[in-house]
């Protein structure tokens, strides 16, 4: 065999191990969150929306370079929405979990279960020099 061709193999191969069934079920969403002066302006994509065949989805909230830093509770799922722009439902809910700011706070994480349709109402908190900035309120939907 030909090195190249081994080298392709073997490349094959270490990627299908990444692709075992942990990776398969946790797939990862990376939103940024534009900030402007004292002003969270928004975050991008809005709405976040998966479909129930992505599994398990880890979305990590990113904040641009700078003194913006992501309050103990920067990312808080409100409520449940009757649909895409509607009303409350409920304030309880068991899809998004274990929220919380990753070491440096300029990253924030959820677990978002997505095991059925659904619209999720969530606000932003993030602090400039420590100040609490005006929070943003978008949402994540699963759209099945």
């Amino acid at each position: 065999m030909r090195p190249g061709r081994i080298a392709v193999i073997t490349l094959a191969l270490a990627l299908g191990a990444c692709a075992g069934p942990r990776h398969e079920q946790m797939r990862n969403a990376w939103p940024a969150v534009e900030v402007s002066g004292d002003q969270v302006k928004a975050v991008s994509p809005d709405p976040l929306r998966f479909r129930t065949e992505m599994g398990a989805v880890v979305i990590t909230w990113r904040l641009p370079v700078g003194d913006y830093r992501f309050g103990r509770n920067g990312i808080v799922i409100d409520a449940e929405l009757d649909r895409p722009g509607g009303k409350p439902v409920s304030r309880e809910q068991k899809e998004i979990v274990d929220c919380r700011a990753l070491a440096d706070a300029r990253q924030f994480q959820c677990i978002y279960r997505n095991t059925r349709p659904g619209t999720f109402k969530y606000s932003v908190h993030v602090l400039r020099a420590g100040k609490a900035l005006a929070p943003l309120d978008p949402e994540i939907t699963n759209m099945e």
